[in-house]
């Protein structure tokens, strides 16, 4: 299955979305239903919350409990699309996409503890709403938009006001992730010609880059101590999980499988990545070990 990440219209929205060595140990598979999965992410050591495809029509936001697998609903009364979670560190707020039209996507800030939302208008004409984050502090919302031609980074407070623009530069920039000291964010661009990583620091000065393949390096991912990047990329032509260092050395490759592996996401104890999975056709959720930081 091939994945495009331009965006014309909703729909292609959503396929965008569904767009070394081997681990040290056998993954844990966590779900067996199969069905399109995309964005998974930790709430807490016990919670992953994960976008489901219920039917072609409908994406809901699931959380499946490690301990016994179970999954439900996180907003048992979702009617609309729901897209691409993030949650604050403390749990408390999480931040996710919601269709409210054919073209548009307004961007959520939920309080889940008192079932209050804020939302972020995308205006008139199409929405660009993409892959919003929190800070570590959890008192703003990093997010991508599209505007003037170019997808940049923007941040608001957790009522969605006080908006600033983090990145002023061509082409498309997508994905931001914290260091958890919250100095320095990581991002994918294309601002060299091809979807590269980069990080930069929270005012978006001293923008590094840490990736050079001829290839597609997407959706990077601090892990929790900050010293190692998990993404994705089909470098070795097909779409496979790497880790590497903060600064971009020693890569290391995670999966070696002949469909797609996708979507990293560190599981609070730095040693696992949660990913969405295609095998023979199936998508399911697995839990995949790291090497170990010592052997690295």
């Amino acid at each position: 299955m091939q994945y495009s990440n331009p965006i014309s219209c909703w729909t292609v929205a959503l396929i965008c979305l569904c767009a070394a060595t081997s681990s040290a140990a056998e993954p844990r598979r966590l779900t067996t239903d199969g069905g399109i999965k995309l964005t998974p992410v930790f709430i807490n050591a016990t919670e992953l919350v994960y976008v489901d495809f219920e039917k072609p029509e409908l994406t809901t936001l699931k959380r499946l409990r490690l301990a016994d697998l179970k999954v439900d609903r996180l907003h048992p009364q979702a009617s609309s699309q729901e897209l691409e979670p993030a949650f604050s560190p403390d749990g408390k707020w999480c931040v996710y996409l919601k269709a409210t039209g054919t073209l548009s996507v307004t961007l959520v800030i939920r309080n889940e503890r008192d079932n209050v939302d804020a939302t972020v208008s995308p205006g008139g004409g199409f929405s660009g709403f993409r892959t919003p984050a929190f800070t570590p502090d959890g008192k703003r919302v990093i997010y991508s938009f599209a505007e003037e031609s170019y997808q940049n980074l923007f941040s608001v407070n957790l009522q969605g006001k006080d908006r600033q623009q983090l990145t002023k530069q061509g082409g498309m920039n997508y994905w931001p992730s914290f260091s958890p000291d919250g100095k320095r964010i990581l991002f994918g661009s294309t601002r060299d010609g091809n979807y590269d990583i980069y990080s930069m620091n929270v005012d978006g000065s001293d923008v590094r880059r840490l990736t050079t393949s001829r290839f597609q390096d997407l959706r990077p991912r601090f892990s929790p101590d900050g010293k190692q990047i998990a993404f994705t990329s089909n470098r070795d032509g097909n779409f496979e999980i790497y880790v590497m260092n903060a600064d971009g050395q020693r890569l290391q490759r995670v999966t070696k499988h002949p469909e797609r592996d996708d979507y990293p996401t560190w599981h609070p104890n730095g040693r696992q990545l949660a990913i969405v999975s295609e095998r023979e056709g199936s998508h399911d959720l697995y839990l995949v070990t790291v090497g170990d930081k010592e052997d690295q």
